[in-house]
């Protein structure tokens, strides 16, 4: 699961934000709205929070692992129904 995590937050850190494909949107399509929603803000905000520890000087795996710890957060919350925000 660890790997796993850091692999997806490895992705995530090297993406655009804001940008969605035409595969992620097709993926999207018919998903409820809150879900899609959801998944926007922890992506804009795990983006966010990578930009943030790099420039105040933090290495690209520390700063990595600590999107990836937000990251099971945000799955967490996702399993368990908690996304309102």
């Amino acid at each position: 699961m660890r790997t796993s995590l850091v692999e997806a937050a490895q992705s995530l850190v090297k993406g655009e934000t804001g940008y969605k494909s035409k595969a992620l949107k097709a993926r999207q399509a018919g998903q409820d709205i809150s879900v899609i929603s959801y998944a926007d803000k922890a992506s804009f905000h795990l983006h966010h929070k990578f930009t943030h520890l790099i420039a105040q000087g933090k290495s690209y795996n520390i700063a990595v692992i600590a999107v990836a710890r937000e990251l099971a957060g945000y799955v967490w919350g996702m399993e368990t129904g908690n996304i309102n925000y």
